[in-house]
């Protein structure tokens, strides 16, 4: 099968996980432009995927710069614009919340609606479904508009149904890109990371950096708004960001080492305190002139 434009696909996907790692692989294919319709709150997708390199709408009922309503509506006039864009692929999450919310009937109808608008486009609709959600009979009635792809390692296959990429990828876990020590409280520990030189700096090596320290549990949210700057000033605020990400560091190492002195609800309290890069001069004060 080959993944062609003015048709909806459905893939079969086992937790968000596997469906964030389809997308990242996506974002390999400079031919496509990609959306992404999810539930997850841009904050939260930051840590899996670049957020930079797509277009992103949060279905919420909430009023902010990425929100959209999760109404059929609102997601089809979405679709039916996409149609005058090149090459597009639009992968709307949250599939089985959808129906929760409008009804079996109205899913399909809307499918239907969806399929026939596409027809001769280069869009491509991705609807990404754990079919063990659902009745046999609705599975089989879905399947007659839509294409499935059913994708037991959906990375690592995607490419068969691309009609224009020789690229075989392979994407590491976390737990291969980085290791961590853990501390007390089952975090991991914190570890000073290589300074990012400001020649070469760009806004893909950004944020990777913002993904390795969210993945230590820092709180790097200050730091997110540099992804909409100019490259002087985003390095600039990362500068600012990665000190005070040295001081909670050197905090963290000075807690543990004199842990058998610091009671151990305060330890803990502190050492979450420290990860959201908050009070850090008043902590430095507290522990360091003793």
């Amino acid at each position: 099968m080959k993944f062609e434009g003015g048709n909806i696909f459905s893939i079969t996907f086992s937790n968000q996980d596997s469906l964030l790692e389809i997308a990242d692989k996506l974002l390999e294919n400079n031919d496509f432009n990609l959306k992404l319709m999810s539930r997850m709150p841009p904050r939260r997708l930051l840590e899996h995927i670049d957020i930079s390199k797509i277009e992103l709408f949060w279905l919420t009922e909430r009023d902010t710069e990425y929100s959209m309503p999760p109404n059929l509506e609102s997601i089809n006039r979405e679709i039916i614009s996409s149609k005058n864009v090149d090459e597009t692929i639009i992968i709307i999450d949250g599939f089985e919340w959808l129906i929760d919310l409008h009804g079996k009937e109205n899913i399909l109808n809307f499918i239907n609606d969806v399929s026939d608008s596409l027809h001769g486009s280069k869009v491509r609709v991705i609807f990404p479904i754990d079919e063990l959600s659902f009745d046999s009979v609705w599975i089989s009635r879905m399947k007659k508009i839509v294409r499935h792809i059913n994708l037991d390692s959906p990375v690592s296959n995607f490419k068969e149904f691309e009609e224009s990429t020789d690229i075989s990828i392979q994407k590491e876990s976390p737990r291969e890109q980085m290791e961590f020590d853990l501390g007390v409280d089952g975090a991991p520990r914190l570890s000073i990371l290589s300074r990012l030189p400001q020649t070469g700096f760009t806004q893909a090596l950004l944020v990777k950096r913002i993904l390795q320290w969210r993945r230590m549990g820092l709180d790097v949210s200050e730091l997110e708004p540099a992804l909409n700057y100019d490259t002087n000033q985003a390095y600039e605020l990362y500068c600012l960001i990665e000190e005070k990400v040295r001081r909670v560091v050197d905090l963290e190492n000075y807690l543990y080492q004199n842990s058998h002195e610091i009671d151990s609800s305060e330890l803990s309290t502190t050492l979450f305190r420290i990860k959201q890069l908050t009070g850090i001069e008043e902590l430095e004060k507290k522990y360091y002139s003793n």
